[in-house]
């Protein structure tokens, strides 16, 4: 939960930007603007407390096109009537991504396991719902996109009548599969309780059954027993039932495995497909879940319950052969660092956090992965929120509707989507090589040891709940007075720790923070007489 909700009287009043029937003078604008460049100047000097890279200069070379009306509206990877658009581009930074995440790559003719994916508007918030939704409707038994069946129909119609092409396709994709059991078609989704809220937001909005939801309108018994729960997890996180609101999560903010494979086998055993969202980078704390490790211990449950592949009647007398699970990572930190963190460790360029310590793998090495989401404008940097979506094409379901006047077929989730992202993203990439991506990582590294080390040695009596999770771009702590909140766009939130609330803030280490930030924000803290509370 957010705590801090309250405005403080150093933020930028809406007075200076009020419009009304008449146009603004000259000199009104003027004014207007200098404050907000003033503001927004300040504030970025001392930006520390939320994952957004702020050292970029997108100017010089993009600056032209703010004057160019630009759309990638539908797939990436057809080029459609509205010319205005830069999708050779977006597509070769998908190339780029699906490479660095082990995904196959796009091949002529195309294949099935062939990747597929757009840039998203959003940030990873959309990339994070497409995902979900795709993983309700392929779970649900909806329409694949690749159906030879519907593709000769379809075929065969139009060399007649042309003009039936859309509706041909609506009339055949918005059914649902037939059930054999009462479960059969009815996902129950697993996240864990550090998950980001956009998963819970999508959860809400695409009407998918959560495991809390589903047991508590069932009236079942939660399986999990006192040693299934991660050491000093508090009961707050426990519903008046007894079953965990979400999936526990470790201290450190990754999922604690063994409680998700027990609460797995519990529904899969009912018959449920199975959707579960990873974290990659989690929001607070900045941890990653072993997924690797999850995903090994709970394909054997998937397989002894007839899951992890089954035949779906998606219509009378159509059938094909798919998952009975979906997984999704949300890697909107983790995703576009981490494969850089990976390849350091192998060169041994930073140290592992500890002897035993095993890297998280995330990506498509894992082959049970379905989807990989990621933000643009957190560890990348960008001047607005952007991210990846990425899947396979045999992952796909078949779009809702068919509109022809785009020209391009409506395989993402927005309709129009912003053509600019693509250009940050490849000015970014197009800047740097393998060797330079794995020196800003280790430098991310070093700097985010640095501060931890000094903030800890700071806190001699050990009340200030300083921590940083194994090679986390973050470190949390108790939250500092307001003004400081305020200063450092300090984020902030209530966690419970042994039946215990506390209030935490957090720092985090991109690209534009260096040692003189750091120096500066403990020297605030020293003078806020923080270290001696």
């Amino acid at each position: 939960m957010n705590i801090n909700l309250n405005k403080t009287n150093e933020e930028l009043s809406s007075k200076y930007f009020k419009i009304n029937n008449e146009k603004m003078t000259l000199k009104k604008k003027e004014k207007a603007l200098k404050k907000l460049s003033d503001y927004e100047t300040i504030q970025k000097k001392t930006f520390l407390g939320y994952q957004m890279n702020e050292k970029f200069n997108f100017e010089k070379n993009y600056s032209k096109y703010l004057n160019i009306g630009m759309n990638n509206v539908g797939d990436p990877f057809v080029g459609g009537d509205l010319t205005l658009n830069t999708k050779s581009v977006e597509t070769e930074v998908l190339n780029y991504f699906a490479k660095l995440w082990n995904n196959k790559e796009r091949t002529k003719p195309l294949g099935k396991d062939d990747y597929w994916g757009y840039i998203v508007s959003m940030g990873c918030t959309e990339a994070n719902i497409f995902g979900l939704l795709s993983a309700r409707d392929y779970l649900e038994g909806k329409f694949l996109l690749i159906d030879e069946e519907r593709n000769k129909k379809a075929k065969k119609i139009s060399k007649s009548v042309k003009d039936l092409e859309c509706i041909v396709n609506k009339n055949l994709i918005s059914k649902y599969a037939t059930a054999k059991n009462k479960n059969e078609l009815i996902p129950i989704a697993f996240y864990s309780q550090d998950a980001h809220y956009s998963i819970v937001k999508a959860m809400e909005v695409l009407k998918i059954n959560t495991l809390n939801k589903e047991a508590n309108e069932k009236g079942y018994k939660c399986p999990l027993k006192k040693e299934d729960y991660p050491k000093n997890f508090s009961r707050e996180y426990l519903d008046e039932n007894g079953w965990p609101k979400e999936v526990p999560s470790n201290e450190d903010g990754s999922i604690h495995v063994p409680a998700l494979v027990k609460l797995v086998k519990f529904f899969a055993k009912k018959g449920h497909p199975i959707l579960i969202s990873f974290n990659y980078g989690s929001t607070f704390k900045g941890a990653y879940d072993d997924i690797k490790g999850a995903v090994d211990q709970i394909v054997p449950i998937l397989k002894k319950y007839g899951l992890y592949e089954r035949e779906i009647e998606y219509e009378i007398g159509k059938k094909d052969i798919r998952n009975g699970f979906w997984f999704h990572v949300d890697g909107a930190l983790g995703a576009a660092y981490m494969p850089y963190l990976e390849k350091a460790l192998k060169q041994k360029l930073i140290k592992k956090p500890s002897k035993n310590y095993k890297f998280p793998i995330f990506d498509f090495r894992i082959k049970e992965i379905h989807s990989i989401s990621m933000s643009g404008h957190k560890y990348i940097g960008s001047p607005w929120p952007s991210g990846i979506y990425m899947s396979k094409i045999k992952y796909q379901l078949k779009p809702v509707d068919d509109p022809m006047y785009i020209g391009a077929p409506d395989t993402t989730f927005a309709g129009s989507r912003n053509a600019f992202s693509p250009l940050i993203f490849w000015e970014y990439l197009s800047n740097n090589s393998m060797k330079s991506h794995i020196k800003e990582v280790v430098k991310c590294e070093e700097m985010a040891q640095y501060a931890f080390k000094k903030l800890k040695a700071l806190d001699k009596k050990d009340k200030l709940w300083i921590q940083r999770s194994p090679l986390s771009l973050t470190i949390r702590m108790k939250i500092p007075n307001k003004k400081l909140v305020f200063k450092y766009s300090l984020s902030t939130e209530e966690l419970y720790v042994n039946g215990e609330p506390r209030e935490y803030a957090h720092i985090y280490i991109m690209h534009h923070v260096d040692k003189n930030l750091i120096d500066s924000f403990i020297e605030d803290l020293k003078k806020s007489n923080y270290f001696n509370e």
